[in-house]
């Protein structure tokens, strides 16, 4: 005998047993006044029928940074127009003796920051300023000498949004010589 026919014979008796659907849903109302609903009928409920189910079917399933995209009240990414170094010029020497550049940028339009955006300064290629809201940056340590200096605005995720031409700059330090003896 094949498996399904076993299983057939053993749940039909089941079936049986289980006898018709009485199954409902029952509206009535309690000794203080409230309608009360239940799939067990009391004295004095009614039977109800509800009405139909409403289904909507779902779309598909989107990953995260697609989901945020299809969002009508997420902000579209900020797409920057102009970014530059306003402050120093290039090829300036500024004489420090504490080594500072004093540092400032215009960005068109304003800084994201709602969205996780921000200002990244690199002297000599190292990030000296990391993740800022400010256009403007006193980088100071600097030891004297010729360096080059550029900026960009990243996301949170540190992707490269916008980036201002490199530039260089001379730093010099005062000194107090002592003459040279003859």
């Amino acid at each position: 005998m094949s498996r399904t026919i076993a299983l057939l014979l053993l749940l039909l008796p089941m079936l049986a047993l289980a006898g018709p659907d009485k199954t409902g849903i029952y509206k009535s109302v309690d000794a203080e006044g409230n309608i009360v609903y239940s799939d067990t009928p009391t004295v004095g409920a009614e039977k109800i029928t509800p009405p139909p189910i409403s289904t909507i079917e779902s779309g598909p399933v989107l990953e995260p940074t697609q989901a945020a995209a299809k969002d009508e009240n997420a902000k579209p990414p900020t797409s920057y127009t102009r970014f530059s170094i306003l402050q120093p010029a290039n090829d300036v020497t500024i004489w420090d003796n504490q080594g500072s550049i004093p540092l400032s940028m215009e960005l068109e339009p304003a800084l994201d920051t709602v969205n996780g955006h921000g200002v990244w300064v690199f002297v000599d290629g190292k990030a000296v300023v990391k993740q800022s809201p400010s256009m403007v940056q006193p980088i100071s340590g600097i030891d004297r000498g010729t360096h080059t200096v550029r900026a960009e605005i990243r996301d949170s995720t540190g992707k490269v949004l916008k980036r201002t031409i490199t530039i260089t700059v001379h730093l010099k330090k005062h000194t107090i010589a002592k003459p040279v003896p003859h």
